[in-house]
């Protein structure tokens, strides 16, 4: 079973995609803005989605040589949403509103690439 580690803020949002997540075969870890790379790096995910609120923990896994392997995905409501991936280094970035199907195919691609 791969592991996620889910980053959201708003707990309906987190528990609704954490559900779904599980049901697609996913062991998924929540956590919120206070996870720190080194957090993560004791954790040790296969798949880290994130908030846009944290583009500055995404910065820190890919900037760290342990955790820059580990794909991060930010998923954003923000109109310039494919701006993200450059600004701080992940891996995907899903618009929101978006289907969790495609979460959830997404977070399975990268989850298994490796």
């Amino acid at each position: 079973m791969k592991k996620l580690l889910l980053i959201e803020e708003d707990t309906d949002t987190r528990e609704m995609v954490a559900f779904t997540l599980e049901n697609n075969g996913f062991e998924v870890i929540k956590g919120n803005k206070s996870v720190s790379v080194d957090d993560v790096i004791s954790m040790r995910p296969h798949v880290v989605i994130i908030d846009p609120s944290g583009d500055k923990l995404c910065a820190g896994l890919k900037a760290n040589d342990l955790t820059n392997p580990v794909p991060v995905i930010i998923y954003s409501a923000s109109l310039n949403a494919d701006k993200v991936p450059n600004k701080c280094g992940a891996d995907a970035v899903v618009a929101k509103p978006f289907e969790l199907e495609d979460l959830v195919h997404l977070a399975s691609r990268l989850a298994y690439k490796n």
